[in-house]
């Protein structure tokens, strides 16, 4: 009698045992799939963070710093900064970067530059703690993603080297390129018809080849030998207040577009 109450006494300390480990597995099990849940819901995982942003942040001794910021999928980036002010500079870094263990902010490779929080669409300058900025200009720290592309617009050429077109001088009509998306160009010179082909990088290369124009005489070809030249001599753009602005191979501002429409 008393061996029998002993295994039953047993086998009842065995089902809790096994219930109650049961349940604690369940548990763990569930707390591994939230926080790989929570580990999967990150920036990183869950937005389009591809891409080029830009913004004008704050700046103790000059008008304010556009800094166009690009990150690839390959984790590489690009930063030009230029300096606001009666003689603006501009600078260029390249590197590489990583995501903190959260998933949510981009650690650039130059240990001087601050990390940034990846948010929808934006990109936020924090500081070297990696902290957000407070205060009542916190707001000029977050950079917004350029939405704007190549193709599907009729871009205008407004500027040359800073310097406003002579429309006087394009009596057939205003200058202006298309972009195709099988990589070829159409355009008009302000004379001639033009097109070509283009290729496009990270980072924002841009470069055009194998250009032609139609023959056509004008009066005045300055504005033509000068939209020519611009093509060449292209090897990188970025979009500026909704505007498409083109760069030589030292990043020396080339040329102005804007969207006819």
């Amino acid at each position: 009698m008393k061996k029998t109450l002993i295994n039953s006494l047993f086998a009842a300390v065995l089902v809790m045992s096994t219930a109650c480990n049961s349940g604690t597995k369940k548990d763990n099990q569930a707390a591994e799939a939230s926080e790989m849940e929570a580990m999967a819901d990150n920036s990183r995982t869950s937005l389009d963070w591809e891409g080029t942003y830009e913004g004008v942040v704050p700046c103790a001794d000059c008008e304010g710093i556009k800094t166009v910021v690009t990150i690839n999928g390959d984790n590489t980036y690009v930063v030009k900064e230029t300096y606001l002010g009666a003689e603006p500079k501009t600078f260029e870094s390249k590197g590489t970067f990583k995501w903190d263990d959260e998933g949510q902010r981009l650690l650039l490779s130059d240990s001087k530059r601050n990390p940034y929080f990846v948010g929808e669409n934006t990109l936020t300058l924090l500081d070297a703690e990696g902290n957000r900025p407070t205060g009542e200009l916190k707001s000029n720290y977050v950079l917004k993603k350029v939405t704007d592309q190549l193709v599907g617009e009729k871009w205008h050429l407004v500027l040359f080297r800073g310097d406003k077109i002579q429309l006087k001088e394009v009596k057939g009509g205003h200058p202006f390129v298309q972009f195709s998306d099988d990589f070829t160009i159409h355009g008009y010179t302000g004379c001639n018809d033009l097109q070509g082909g283009y290729e496009v990088g990270d980072a924002l290369k841009l470069k055009f080849s194998n250009l032609i124009n139609t023959l056509k005489s004008c009066p005045e070809m300055e504005t033509e030998n000068q939209f020519i030249k611009i093509m060449t001599a292209t090897r990188s753009y970025a979009f500026e207040d909704r505007a498409l602005v083109m760069y030589d191979e030292n990043h020396l501002k080339l040329a102005t577009f804007k969207a006819a429409n």
